[in-house]
């Protein structure tokens, strides 16, 4: 394949992406939906962020031994500590990376 068609591949996926995010926002808007779902999409950042951690923290093959996981799930133990405890993302993610990098450089 030539770069240029890659290109146009890609931005193809993208704008095609784009409409699927795009169009349930554009047609129902959030005060057309009932309450219970309302309070389901309250839920759905923070879904989407435990998510991408978890895949992270999960390391696919590449990590068959669980030594290296061990400052990031201890991270990620303190940080939905402070979550937990706490109400915001700043701080929670803030605590849970100062204790992986520390973990990490010892």
């Amino acid at each position: 394949m030539s770069p240029s068609t890659i290109v146009a591949v890609l931005l193809a996926v993208g704008a095609v992406s784009w409409v699927f995010r795009v169009t349930p926002i554009a047609v129902l808007p959030a005060a057309r939906l009932p309450a219970s779902v309302r309070r389901l999409l309250d839920h759905a950042a923070p879904a989407a962020i435990a998510a991408m951690v978890g895949a992270g923290i999960a390391g696919g093959a590449a990590l068959s031994d669980l030594g290296p996981r061990v400052p990031v799930l201890v991270g990620a133990v303190v940080a939905a500590t402070v979550a937990w405890r706490r109400r915001g993302l700043v701080l929670p993610v803030v605590a849970g990376l100062a204790v992986a990098v520390a973990l990490t450089a010892l």
